[in-house]
């Protein structure tokens, strides 16, 4: 990638840092949480007005730039028009006059027969509380399709608006299906955000799409589902105008949306890769406060093919290990007679493997591919290996996916986040822990190590791992352009073979390994604050004699 391309990136992600600040605020004024700045409805109003003209033109902004960034499109925009005067905000129905918002009149279809939909409006309604729930019939006709691109007013029906579709659908989740939105149900309960999932065609050249779906899975009952204010807020988080309802299925909620219609095929692909590169972790947290517990973003038959794929990937108990001195354990190189490639294989001590099964005939199959790990974040641990493995965002040896031979490298907060063992639900799943770490363990054949290189965190002469030189300890893995490795496939450049976990009883930057950690950042540095670790509060438990205990599940 070069500094042009870098610059463009950064550029996307700051804006998209500024939208959801800029829609925070917004969603502060409309709830009244900043009564006390804004004393009049009037300013209020003002105000409210203010943040969606910014969000309009932020959002502007950044779409620009990510056309720029996939398609080397030049794009010259002429000054947004001044705004017409905004009419007074209308009472929401059972909320006291001082929760104001301006709501859109786009309405979500009731059942009916006409295949024709009320027309969405330019503008962009705002985040709105859910009014009395919509009561959904007892029995539904079967779903029509539903394309919207024009405004129809009825002419020939004696002014009677026509009958809309219904978009109810009675017919039954698939049994793979139901298996998948089980294990995202896991994800979201632990991590209260939903699983994101995104067509990999998207990023083959040349994909076009002929119709582009964003898929929301909601854990609320059909009953209680108010689906206008749903839409509405989809609408106001993810700043999609060209957005309507296609279907909807009972018994979790499934929701699914046509997007970006008026988008030709290429250009649809374009502006799912931009929304795709636009969530970020506050965004997701508010669709997590709307109760998504899975969203997939591209075509229809992939999301299909690939909830197929993934309610089979199973756990493989038979070959799940403890690593430590009581339970399996070994000096230097694994010498069990498999060909690993040239590169050793050295007893992971401390974690605890849980293995996935891939294949069939595994040893046959992974002759010759070498062992290596991949840190990853708390909430990721599980994201990955649901949807796939995403390639690093800082870039130092190249682009591609990081691993290392080395788990006690891999370890590093900046690789593996570090999670303090909080909700009832986190202490249910990891018991009597307090901290918990996730690290993939992968296979990978040594023709897609792409560079071998060295550390990237400046230990300077601290010797990390006492079984690899630091000269060597970093591996690039070629992902063949894809930004999405769907690494659970047995195709696939690297494939992972099972999630090591860590827990302990204290913060695991006590352990006599994580040691080293100390020499790679000054103590007033701002990456132990980025990476969540209290250097501090860790630096005085060690001056104090604190120790830390590896425990096993």
């Amino acid at each position: 990638m070069d500094r042009a391309a870098e610059k463009r990136l950064k550029k996307i992600y700051r804006l998209s840092d500024d939208i959801t600040e800029s829609r925070g605020s917004l969603l502060s004024v409309t709830y009244n949480q900043q009564r006390d700045d804004l004393t009049s409805e009037k300013r209020r109003a003002n105000r409210m007005e203010d943040l969606e003209i910014q969000i309009d033109k932020l959002a502007l902004a950044r779409r620009d730039e990510i056309m720029r960034h996939y398609s080397n499109a030049k794009l010259i925009r002429k000054p947004l028009p001044s705004l017409p005067p905004t009419p007074s905000p209308v009472p929401l129905p059972d909320l006291p006059s001082s929760s104001l918002s301006r709501s859109s009149s786009t309405s979500v279809p009731s059942p009916a027969t006409s295949p024709v939909l009320s027309p969405v409006p330019p503008t962009r309604p705002e985040l709105v509380p859910s009014p009395v729930p919509s009561t959904r019939p007892e029995s539904v006709p079967s779903p029509l399709p539903i394309s919207l691109t024009i405004d129809v007013q009825a002419e020939d029906s004696d002014d009677k608006p026509p009958e809309e579709p219904s978009i109810w659908s009675t017919e039954p989740l698939p049994v793979d299906e139901k298996a998948y939105y089980k294990k995202c149900q896991q994800y979201y309960d632990i991590t209260q955000m939903p699983l994101v999932s995104v067509s990999d065609k998207i990023f083959y050249d040349g994909f076009e799409l002929a119709t582009a779906s964003l898929v929301c899975v909601i854990d609320q009952k059909a009953d209680d589902f108010d689906a206008e204010s749903f839409l509405n807020n989809i609408r106001n988080i993810l700043n999609i105008d060209d957005i309507t309802i296609s279907k909807i299925q009972s018994g979790c909620v499934k929701v699914a949306f046509n997007i970006f219609e008026k988008f030709a095929g290429s250009e649809k692909v374009i502006q799912i890769k931009a929304l795709y590169h636009s969530l970020t972790d506050k965004l997701l947290k508010m669709l997590g406060m709307l109760k998504v517990l899975f969203m997939y973003m591209g075509d229809i038959e992939t999301l299909d093919e690939t909830l197929k794929f993934r309610s089979q990937i199973t756990l493989h108990p038979e070959w799940n290990y403890i690593y430590d001195s009581t339970h399996n354990y070994w000096n230097g190189t694994l010498q069990d007679g498999r060909d690993r490639s040239s590169y050793p294989y050295f007893c992971p001590i401390g974690w605890q493997r849980f293995s996935f099964y891939i294949t069939d005939n595994f040893y046959e199959k992974f002759k010759g591919w070498s062992v290596c790990y991949h840190g990853t974040k708390f909430a990721y641990g599980l994201s990955i290996l649901l949807s796939g493995l995403k390639p690093a965002k800082v870039i130092a040896h190249g682009e591609g996916i990081y691993a290392s031979q080395s788990i006690i490298y891999t370890a590093h907060p900046r690789y593996s986040e570090i999670k303090k063992i909080e909700s009832i639900n986190e202490q249910n799943f990891f018991k009597d822990g307090k901290y918990v770490q996730f690290i993939l363990q992968c296979r990978v054949h040594p023709d897609n190590i792409k560079t071998i290189g060295r550390e990237t965190l400046g230990t300077y002469d601290a010797i990390i791992d006492p079984n690899i030189n630091n000269d060597v300890i970093e591996w690039l893995i070629d992902s063949k352009g894809k930004p999405v490795m769907d690494f659970n496939d047995p195709n696939s450049t690297i494939v992972c073979t099972g999630l090591m976990v860590r827990v302990t009883d204290n913060h695991p930057g006590l352990l006599p390994e994580s040691q080293w950690w100390y020499n790679t950042f000054s103590p007033d540095s701002s990456q132990w604050e980025i990476m969540g670790f209290d250097f501090k509060g860790v630096q005085k438990q060690k001056e104090n004699g604190d120790t830390c205990n590896i425990i096993f599940n």
